[in-house]
């Protein structure tokens, strides 16, 4: 009997000695396979993406530096702008494929009539956006924005940004004097005095904060905006090419598992695309969060901003749009599903 418990009990630990090596096995092939997918074969197909030389876009140029775009069988021409606005307008004028850009701008776009789809958001943040203004002109608390001049880039998200700190602080736009100037050129035109304050984003809050030095004082709040940065593209051209897509946003996500234990680095690629100095890239990042997402969130903010958007006559539309038709879904379900978290 205690031979015949013994041989029962060696077959089953060989049973399981088996099975435990096949499933190793398996799973040292998945990821053999996954790893080494070779290329594409023929030649790369050629996309132009509009960026924004901006810390916003980190994954598009991790994505650029680290050949993770090539990998995937695109090449890509990389046309770079101050801001997420400039690359969306240049690439609604057929100057690029597809675009990176913050939801307001986007909004607008999409409410005056262009048929847009958001491919994914790809950062967040809560921090990126602040009012610098001048202490030497008065300003020592958000209320003294009263009666003063503000520069803001209209359209963009700080614009809108602008307008949720006036309003936290009971200020309405009719006490103060709003200025129209890009993102890029804020930070001179508070040095030179032409403005007492600017809305603004990164990294020209931290350059205007480096022009103005003691002089400078910045109000920011993280529970008034969180800013989302889309990769965006034509309906049409999204419809068109499909794979080029998927392509995009496979290598999206590589720079987003590349970027989480290579903050370091990320950083040094940022500052190098942009051409903005280390110290104020690593000044500038804030809370943001580099992921490739579709989520729920997004669709609050562009309906938040639609309302904000009509109450200020920013469009002619008096409706806010169903944000399901404007995002394309199948995309990112083939390639990262348990990102796309949006209720349909």
């Amino acid at each position: 009997m205690k031979v015949g418990k013994s041989v029962h009990r060696i077959k089953r630990l060989l049973l399981q000695i088996v099975v435990t090596i096949a499933v190793l096995a398996i799973g040292v092939c998945s990821f053999t396979c996954k790893c080494s997918r070779q290329k594409p074969a023929g030649p790369p197909e050629k996309v132009t993406i509009a960026y924004a030389r901006i810390p916003q876009a980190a994954l598009s140029q991790v994505a650029q530096s680290r050949d993770f775009y090539r990998d995937e069988g695109l090449e890509v021409a990389a046309h770079p702008y101050p801001s997420g606005q400039r690359a969306l307008e240049d690439m609604l004028e057929g100057k690029a494929d597809i675009a990176t850009a913050t939801e307001t701008p986007v909004m607008l776009a999409m409410m005056n009539g262009e048929k847009l789809s958001i491919i994914a958001t790809i950062q967040t943040s809560s921090m990126a956006h602040a009012i610098v203004a001048r202490k030497d002109r008065g300003i020592l608390t958000p209320e003294d924005l009263k009666g003063k001049r503000i520069g803001v880039m209209l359209g963009s998200s700080s614009h809108f940004a602008l307008d949720a700190i006036l309003v936290s602080h009971a200020i309405s736009r009719k006490d103060v004097e709003v200025v129209n100037l890009k993102a890029e050129d804020a930070p001179d035109a508070l040095a030179r005095g032409d403005v007492d304050a600017a809305s603004t984003f990164t990294p020209y809050v931290e350059y205007a904060q480096k022009k103005l030095g003691e002089r400078a004082i910045t109000f920011r709040n993280k529970d008034i905006y969180k800013y989302h940065f889309f990769v965006v593209a034509k309906q049409e051209y999204i419809q068109k090419n499909p794979e080029k897509v998927q392509k995009i946003l496979r290598a999206l996500v590589r720079a987003e598992n590349f970027a989480r234990g290579n903050l370091a680095e990320v950083q040094k690629i940022v500052a190098d695309t942009s051409g903005i100095e280390m110290g104020v890239v690593h000044d500038s990042w804030g809370d943001a969060t580099l992921a490739v997402t579709l989520d729920q969130a997004l669709i609050f903010a562009l309906e938040d901003e639609s309302r904000w958007a009509i109450s200020k006559g920013l469009t002619n539309e008096k409706k806010v749009p169903n944000y399901l038709d404007y995002i394309y879904f199948d995309g990112l379900n083939s390639v990262k599903p348990d990102a796309v978290r949006i209720l349909r």
